[in-house]
């Protein structure tokens, strides 16, 4: 729990403050370099979102975590600042890149999320994509800290053996059971704007006429350019996305009778005009792969960038690297409060 609270709350504390002078109490300020001060709705605001996530109370132990893992944000940033560490641009743009590759992987989207959808992402957690990117950017900077100043805590991490991939392979097969997978474009008529029936009609001729253009011979592709209303994929040929059997979110967006249909088409297969929640489609399949079980030396879809035995290898080392931060972390704190001045309001916070 006191991992979680440490990795989840590693923004928290920019949240805005609530206009109730209670909430505006400090819960503690901390100087190591300056005073900064963690109020109680910034507190309560970070307990909120680990009791969702948790879906219980957290204890009042937990709840003291809660705040020891503000307090150490403010320390490592503070003393990241002193020590002049800090994330280029050029760094950012990568650790945003990386992150909205784990959202797209999170989401099945086949793909990294665009940052249109980031930026949705973001006001769904409440937070503007600025301060998404700033919560990224001290996020970053904290573990460049960490692992600058406990460097020979992370130098004498050994890889995985052959024996340990095997086990965590053995341990966690169903992680690797791959669901049915198509890779799709599409020529796409927009009905989400029209409200009479007269218009409706209209969009359902005009993708009719599509289609009997592409069964007298015309390409794919330059129908798409000519027509498709989808401006992320109307200049890319119409790719659509990499969509798997079991992704709700794409399955609630665009409808499940659409849905169905497309996963019913074949490799190389071109369906006829499909209705989903968005509008109207003319879907092409370009790459199916039916529901199996993957082996240690298969690629895992859709990038087919790594195999299952390089997965497991970087999980491995992931989980390693993880557990001797949980440790360098700790280290640093505790070096650092002793140099800082740490107050903690108990009559404020009312444990």
């Amino acid at each position: 729990m006191k991992r979680m609270i440490v990795l989840v709350l590693a923004g928290c504390f920019l949240i805005g403050t609530l206009s109730a002078q209670v909430l505006d109490k400090p819960a503690a300020t901390v100087k190591l370099t300056k005073t900064e001060s963690i109020t109680v709705s910034q507190l309560q605001k970070a307990i909120t979102a680990l009791e969702g996530q948790a879906k219980r109370t957290l204890t009042t132990d937990e709840r003291k975590q809660v705040l020891d893992a503000l307090i150490a944000n403010i320390l490592i940033l503070q003393a990241a600042v002193r020590d002049k560490v800090v994330i280029s641009d050029a760094e950012m743009k990568t650790v945003v890149a990386s992150f909205e590759q784990q959202l797209g992987n999170a989401y099945q989207l086949g793909r990294s999320m665009t940052d249109a959808e980031l930026e949705t992402y973001a006001k769904s957690g409440g937070l503007t994509l600025d301060a998404l990117q700033k919560q990224l950017r001290d996020q970053q900077t904290m573990l460049a800290y960490v692992r600058q100043k406990r460097k020979d805590m992370f130098d004498a991490i050994k890889p995985a053996t052959d024996q340990d991939i095997q086990d965590y392979y053995d341990n966690n097969k169903t992680n690797y059971f791959m669901t049915d997978m198509i890779t799709l474009k599409h020529i796409f008529i927009d009905t989400r704007q029209l409200t009479s029936k007269d218009d409706r009609d209209k969009a359902a001729k005009h993708a009719d006429d599509v289609l009997k253009e592409l069964k007298a011979g015309a390409a794919f592709a330059d129908l798409v350019t000519k027509y498709s209303e989808d401006t992320g994929s109307k200049y890319n040929g119409g790719v659509l996305g990499t969509w798997f059997r079991g992704s709700t979110q794409v399955r609630q967006t665009f409808g499940a009778a659409f849905f169905d249909a497309v996963f019913k088409l074949k490799k190389g297969e071109m369906s006829g005009v499909l209705q989903s929640n968005l509008g109207y489609h003319i879907v092409l399949v370009t790459e199916r792969l039916d529901a199996r079980l993957l082996g240690l030396n298969d690629k895992i879809p859709p990038q087919n960038q790594m195999t299952v035995k390089d997965a497991i290898t970087n999980t491995l080392m992931l989980q390693q690297q993880n557990d001797v931060l949980k440790a360098a972390e700790a280290d640093l704190v505790a070096e650092l409060r002793k140099q800082a001045e740490i107050k903690i309001f108990d009559d404020n916070i009312g444990w």
